[in-house]
């Protein structure tokens, strides 16, 4: 019998940070938060060039383009 729902687990702000960060080491990148202004930007730099590569990032579609967030799995609101 088909399921019309679907579940979800929830990860948790922190988890979702450490994911991505671990993953963009292996490719010389790291995560970085700009956080002038009051509000909280990501941004991905890369380590060696000390240069900016990706700026305003939303961290639920990096994790998913990094295939380090599952399709069950929902980033949690801070």
């Amino acid at each position: 019998m088909a399921k019309d729902w679907e579940a979800f687990i929830q990860i948790s702000y922190r988890a979702l940070l450490t994911r991505i960060d671990r993953r963009l080491r292996k490719d010389g990148r790291r995560l970085r938060a700009d956080r002038r202004g009051g509000d909280v930007a990501y941004l991905v730099v890369d380590i060696k060039g000390r240069r900016v590569i990706e700026q305003n990032v939303d961290l639920e579609k990096l994790a998913r383009k990094l295939d380090v967030l599952e399709p069950w799995e929902r980033a949690a609101l801070r």
